[in-house]
């Protein structure tokens, strides 16, 4: 089902004025982070919080997206564009870097837990119950589809679980035609076509999966429950286990630029690679932030980069090392 993009503003139609906020008042959880280059990035969360910088990360402003929904993807496609997904299938757009939002008639209400653009023209979402929408035309109409063929294990079709049902929770370019999903049950999907059509890939776990990043067509990195981390070398047609992550930590993101590597996850885990994803070695981290999770990390490039999370964390890429931005501001 194709639906137009609705071109009236969520919101009023003058441009709201952006606000400047210290990085140590964002109390919301933050689920989503992005940068179209290594100054221009965004943030999104709870109750519809988007946040932009200009600088890297080191100053933000809060914008007004016009919703309460909570925000749980974002994608940065250049300086000026960006698109945002979340809660009810609710998907926003921006061309004026954020000044205004406007918002997408889908033809889906699923929530939507991903959203990737690996150009301006292109762009694919996926979330609950196997929902998908795709644009091929900069968002202007969608396509909203769903997965219904996924091999599931014995035991998820046992408990009666159906095919169409399996929560997709991450999204990966590696150009603007080969992408992959992950998500419930260890579920790989993979696309040549952009993400027209998708089959699945064989999956050395059964565990959810929640983050994927593919640096390329044949190197990508998946993680997921119980300390999972997962990697391929030949495009997902083999796939294997990686140490790294705590077995009873789940874990959320990943990120590989150059050589260097972040993935990130529930209390507080972060891990660092610094030979292009081969390996992969625990990060220490302050105590008190041990019962936060970092759901999100964007590298834009080996020296510079974003990891949030729970309750308005927020890690910036410094020499190599994640540090915690709001201390420059002061405890909180």
């Amino acid at each position: 089902m194709a639906c137009a993009l609705g071109l009236t503003l969520a919101g009023p139609a003058a441009a709201a004025e952006p606000i400047p906020v210290a990085a140590r008042e964002i109390r919301q959880n933050l689920f989503g982070t992005c940068f179209a280059d290594a100054r221009q990035g965004w943030m999104v969360g709870e109750l519809g919080r988007v946040f932009h910088t200009r600088d890297g990360g080191l100053t933000w402003e809060r914008q007004d997206a016009g919703t309460r929904h909570p925000l749980l993807a974002v994608a940065c496609v250049d300086e000026r564009t960006a698109w945002a997904a979340g809660k009810e299938g609710i998907v926003l757009g921006t061309t004026d870097g954020g000044a205004t939002w406007t918002h997408a008639t889908t033809g889906s209400d699923r929530h939507l837990f991903t959203l990737a653009f690996p150009n301006a023209s292109r762009g694919h979402g996926a979330g609950d119950f196997g929902a998908m929408v795709h644009t091929e035309d900069g968002g202007r109409t969608w396509t909203a589809s769903r997965v219904t063929d996924v091999q599931l294990p014995a035991e998820a079709v046992d408990s009666g679980v159906e095919p169409g049902d399996v929560n997709l929770y991450a999204l990966s370019y590696a150009d603007a035609d080969a992408a992959w999903m992950v998500g419930e049950f260890g579920t790989i999907l993979a696309s040549g076509d952009g993400g027209r059509s998708w089959h699945q890939q064989r999956s050395p776990v059964e565990s959810t999966l929640f983050g994927v990043h593919f640096a390329d067509r044949r190197r990508g990195w998946a993680v997921g429950a119980d300390g999972v981390l997962i990697h391929t070398e030949d495009g997902g047609e083999t796939w294997r286990t990686q140490p790294g992550a705590p077995s009873e930590r789940a874990m959320f993101d990943v990120f590989v630029r150059g050589d260097t590597g972040f993935a990130v996850g529930d209390a507080g885990t972060v891990l660092r690679s610094r030979d292009a994803g081969a390996t992969w070695q625990a990060e220490p981290i302050q105590i008190q932030l041990a019962a936060r999770w970092l759901r999100s990390v964007w590298l834009a490039d080996d020296a510079g980069g974003l990891a949030v999370g729970a309750e308005g964390l927020v890690f910036r890429l410094v020499g190599g090392r994640l540090e915690r931005l709001a201390l420059a501001g002061g405890p909180r």
